[in-house]
């Protein structure tokens, strides 16, 4: 595939038909015009491709649902889970996915550098002419849409039109690699192969020596579906025993990764912390981490956003912030996943209410949306580090402590108003005047400034949100020297990437976070009457 091609125009619109074989009727042409009529699929799909002729795929196939992971797979054509459809967002446009009626859209987690599938849309094209361009840097000149609806026969440029260009390129079949849809485009006879007869139907067109006698466009279906990496796949077994007088059958659990299964060069750094660290200052011993929250929750995690601030915000920011908390909760639990009885794959998360000091400040408000505006105390900010340029609020707004988690979770047998999907967990907390870099974090919920949060709904500074919600689990900050009381450990963070909970040190949940993390559950799962679900 050449990298300079232009591809053809897509409009925002999007389809769910299933793609099993993707045709196209033959095109009416005049003999003696090199041109097609004015085409247009509006409801144009697209592969993603890479240089290396991988596509960008969902991981799970058509059985995968929100969360789970996309990256470039090897593929043998089309299916709903490496089809895409550009549709117009806010700030550009977004790849929603063929799969499961088109209710998913490719997501970037940025700080991790991996893409997932998510019900909220996220912009990650531009338009320039008539080509699709990333939005992130990193990304450019390495994501090649091609078309795999609307297909013209010979039309190996994808510009709607059958010239010189086009010969050429299939002249070149013979030295360079064709990927799937390319071979179907070139088929002119439909015999599955290219050959030198397309060649030459192609040029007796173009001359306008003979009428089109193409066949339609049928790309073969995907046979390839890639599977969740990183932990095994589980297993079940089943064994059976026969006698003279019955059957039995035994069946084993499914197999899952535990501590045995423990990188040996991390083992000292995370005995290290663990005894060092988290023990000594008994960061995991109040019953209301994270991992207690999820696991009370039937894996949900449910925010109220207080937002100490006058600044606007308006609905498409609002809908953003929920996005914003779940992309950076499950970046922690997708560690989880497949770890030591840990049963969530993912977690739900939902801001299912707005504490503000001005309900004004919200607009476009919608019917359904909760919103506290009565409960608004004094505050003494005089403990407050400033940006130095605003005022932070004398006030603060807050929810309801009678639906608060925080304010109960000592008490078991407490029945929230309205149900346990009512209550909720914890704080998203935005303060005007806050500095931008840095905040505070816990079992409570995160507290940054609110631009930190306006800036992190446009991908910028997520690891600082991350970091917060890390304290949450039990992790500790890293402030003192190689073996402190309040340092890291002897020797440092094994793996090369330092630690997101050292500040300034790593801007993603990097490899060795991540299992600590799930050392840390495996240190507290079996604690009698913690986790009684």
């Amino acid at each position: 595939m050449k990298w300079g091609k232009q591809t053809k125009r897509a409009t925002a619109a999007v389809t769910a038909a299933a793609i099993t074989a993707v045709c196209m009727p033959m095109i009416p042409m005049e003999a003696d015009s090199a041109s097609v009529p004015n085409y247009v699929n509006v409801w144009t799909g697209y592969v993603i491709q890479n240089p290396d002729n991988l596509y960008m795929t969902i991981y799970g196939g058509e059985n995968a649902k929100e969360g789970a992971l996309a990256d470039f797979y090897d593929a043998d054509g089309v299916a709903l889970y490496n089809t895409w459809y550009f549709v117009e967002t806010e700030g550009g446009y977004a790849l929603r996915s063929g799969l499961d009626e088109g209710q998913y859209y490719l997501h970037l987690q940025e700080s991790k550098h991996t893409f997932t599938i998510s019900t909220k849309p996220q912009a990650l094209y531009r338009k320039s002419g008539e080509t699709w361009e990333m939005l992130y840097e990193e990304y450019q000149n390495q994501w090649m849409p091609v078309p795999v609806t609307g297909l013209i026969k010979g039309d190996l440029t994808y510009d709607n039109r059958l010239d010189i260009m086009d010969l050429a390129r299939m002249r070149q079949f013979s030295t360079v690699s064709a990927d799937f849809v390319e071979k179907a485009v070139a088929d002119l006879n439909g015999d599955g192969a290219v050959n030198a007869e397309d060649l030459v139907q192609l040029q007796s067109f173009l001359q306008g020596q003979t009428a089109p006698t193409f066949s339609a466009v049928e790309l073969p279906v995907c046979t390839i579906v890639p599977q969740m990496p990183d932990l095994p796949v589980q297993t079940t077994t089943t064994e059976t025993t026969t006698t003279n007088a019955e059957t039995t059958t035994t069946v084993t659990e499914p197999e899952q990764w535990t501590m045995a299964d423990f990188p040996e060069e991390y083992r000292y750094a995370a005995d290290w912390i663990w005894d060092n660290r988290i023990a000594v200052e008994k960061s995991t011993e109040r019953r209301n981490t994270i991992f207690d929250q999820i696991v009370a929750g039937d894996g949900t995690i449910n925010y109220v956003v207080r937002w100490q601030s006058y600044k606007s915000v308006t609905l498409e920011q609002r809908r953003q912030f929920e996005q914003l908390v779940s992309d950076s909760i499950n970046g922690w639990t997708s560690w989880l996943s497949g770890w030591d009885g840990w049963k969530y794959d993912h977690v739900e998360v939902n801001i299912v209410g707005w504490a503000v000091l001005d309900k004004s400040v919200l607009l476009d408000l919608q019917p359904d949306e909760v919103v506290y505006d009565a409960l608004i105390s004094d505050y003494d900010a005089s403990y407050d580090t400033s940006n130095g340029v605003e005022t932070i609020p004398d006030k603060l707004p807050s929810a309801p402590a009678e639906l608060s988690r925080f304010d109960h979770f000592m008490d078991t047998s407490y029945m929230y108003p309205g149900g346990i999907d009512a209550r909720f967990d914890m704080y998203l907390w935005a303060t005007q005047g806050f500095p931008a870099i840095g905040g505070c974090g816990g079992d409570w919920g995160q507290r940054l400034s609110d631009d930190a949060y306006f800036n992190m709904l446009n991908g910028i500074g997520i690891h600082v949100l991350e970091h917060e919600i890390g304290h949450g689990f039990g992790m500790t900050d890293f402030y003192g020297g190689e073996g402190a009381s309040d340092g890291f450990p002897p020797g440092g963070f094994p793996g090369g990437e330092n630690s997101i909970m050292m500040a300034g040190s790593a801007s993603k949940i990097t490899d060795f976070d991540g299992w600590m993390l799930r050392y840390m559950w495996s240190m507290i799962k079996d604690e009698e009457g913690r986790f009684l679900q």
